[in-house]
């Protein structure tokens, strides 16, 4: 236990941050910011087979009973999944309807390795076309251990990793909080 929260107490470090107790919903909660977007890790349990969450939050909102109907017609919801299959299997998954092929963003290297979806196709291109951000991408997918990414144009990035907390290694959580900060303050900037 002394382990774990030593641990814990590391990545708070890593993050301007502090362990938060929230015992009644997860094992591991830490909070606190990154590039100045309010940050969270988080751990469901902190053994196999539970990964560690990640999600930065670009966008405050005040009221989140707020009637949001009037969604914003230059925002997006983006998921990046990892491919199951590579090369010849990528066919053969999809063809036995293993995984879907995904929709276009024009960049083979992103679709060759993930499976992108979106609700909002001119958003969803002009955050992944932004300069430097398949790069990024990339680096997660390849990395970080990318199992699943949402981004919200509106809200921020929710960040699943493969791995769960305890073999965590605090290299790779520092350098996912990075690559996070870097995409959050893409989201800043063009949306």
């Amino acid at each position: 236990m002394v382990e774990l929260q030593g641990k814990q107490e590391a990545v708070a470090g890593l993050i301007d941050g502090e362990v938060i107790d929230d015992s009644d919903r997860v094992a591991v909660c830490i909070r606190g910011v990154v590039n100045g977007f309010p940050a969270r890790l988080e751990a469901f349990m902190v053994g196999f087979p539970w990964s560690v969450s990640y999600a930065l939050e670009t966008n405050i909102v005040e009221n989140p009973d707020e009637d949001r109907s009037h969604y914003d017609k230059d925002q997006a919801k983006i998921n990046f999944l990892p491919r199951i299959g590579k090369g010849f299997w990528s066919i053969a998954s999809r063809l036995f309807l293993f995984e879907t092929k995904g929709q276009k963003v024009h960049d083979k290297r992103l679709e060759k390795c993930m499976i992108i979806t979106y609700d909002n196709e001119e958003p969803a291109l002009r955050f992944v076309k932004y300069p430097g951000v398949s790069e990024i991408l990339l680096t997660l997918h390849d990395d970080c251990h990318l199992k699943e990414m949402v981004v919200k144009t509106d809200e921020g990035i929710y960040f699943n990793q493969g791995v769960n907390f305890k073999d965590m290694d605090l290299d790779l959580c520092q350098a996912t909080f990075k690559y996070m900060g870097e995409l959050s303050q893409v989201l800043s900037e063009a949306f």
